[in-house]
């Protein structure tokens, strides 16, 4: 029997330059789609196989149920989605080729999950049944209500005992409503960390985000010791998951992966096979497949090194494909680990 997993965000319209070379300001042929941190790990947990649904506020309008139509697709349900609010949130992105970086302009101010009330959501129902509930930093930036709902959801979670996870996602460009309000964002993140069995992220969402850091030389070392703090901190944690990405250009990365496990009082690391990622053809999105692998992986497999060499090389096929979410299935996952990426062909 599949595990049912929920997640919580907001969806958008990615617009990119066709010819993924190109930048904005020097193209006019534009490939339009949708993309969006928590809907991205809700149809590659789907593509894995197993039971998801996504909840959020679309505009009762062609756009929204165009939305609506792309996670159907996948088998991502629905039903409980909000329809009201004005428009959908879109996003620039330029993709890094060689030493020029990748470039995100967003167009989300007023979009219709920013006009989310907290009382619209039925609580209790979303979560019966529910194995797994998934969020990111990147809800609770878009304005206050949304993070009040994010609160409300993992709180009903962790009454019904299911397994809660947020991929911290800092986001530079977002958190503009803080400045209006006498919220701190550590003090945010505080709160809904302690709300959670697993946290993701990278160095700088550890630091931005709750305040926590190492100088330690090796990325092993330095994580171990963050995750330390980090349990210490928050007792309700089991899981941490960390991406590894060192960046040789926009277009060449090395990629792998850490998850910390608390086990009694002690904390278990566990690295992931090691991939060299040439001529990238798109990186975004490679967060969340990696979130996505390890959540599938903690729910599906009794092995916690498996875990983490799934998640990484479920992230690592990502890097192959244009768009945001990860088309690829187990058996392709399987394939990889054997030939521990090759390339070689599967005969």
């Amino acid at each position: 029997m599949s595990k049912k997993i929920l997640t919580f965000g907001e969806v958008m319209m990615r617009i990119s330059p066709w010819s993924k070379e190109n930048r904005i300001l020097q193209t006019d042929n534009f490939k339009i789609e949708p993309g969006g941190s928590e809907s991205n790990v809700a149809i590659n947990l789907a593509n894995l196989g197993n039971d998801t649904e996504f909840i959020t506020k679309l505009p009762d309008n062609v756009v929204g149920n165009k939305i609506i139509r792309y996670l159907n697709k996948y088998g991502v349900k629905t039903n409980n989605i909000i329809r009201g609010g004005n428009r959908l949130g879109v996003y620039w992105t330029e993709h890094g080729v060689g030493p020029r970086a990748s470039d995100v302009t967003y167009d989300r101010e007023n979009s219709s999950i920013t006009n989310l009330r907290v009382d619209e959501f039925n609580y209790s129902k979303l979560l019966d049944n529910v194995d797994w509930f998934h969020s990111s930093g990147i809800t609770p930036a878009l304005n206050k209500n949304s993070m009040k709902t994010l609160n409300k959801l993992l709180d009903e979670a962790n009454k019904n005992n299911i397994k809660t996870s947020i991929d911290l996602n800092y986001r530079s460009k977002l958190w503009n409503w803080l400045n209006e309000s006498d919220f701190q964002l550590t003090d945010i993140m505080e709160t809904i960390a302690s709300k959670c069995t697993m946290l993701i992220g990278n160095e700088s969402d550890f630091q931005k985000m709750l305040n926590v850091n190492d100088n330690s030389n090796s990325d092993k070392e330095k994580y171990y010791h963050i995750a330390r703090k980090i349990f210490n901190r928050f007792d309700k944690l089991e899981y941490m998951a960390v991406s590894l990405r060192d960046s040789v250009s926009a277009s060449e990365n090395n990629w792998s992966g850490l998850l910390f496990v608390k086990q009694d009082n002690n904390i278990k690391t566990y690295v992931s096979q090691k991939y060299q990622l040439k001529n990238i053809v798109d990186r975004v999105g490679g967060g969340d497949s990696f979130s996505s692998g390890i959540i599938h992986s903690l729910l599906n497999y009794d092995s916690y090194q498996k875990t983490v060499d799934f998640a990484i090389g479920f992230s690592a096929l990502k890097h192959t494909i244009r768009g945001d979410i990860a088309e690829f299935g187990i058996e392709d996952v399987e394939n990889l680990l054997k030939t521990k990426g090759s390339g070689r062909i599967v005969r």
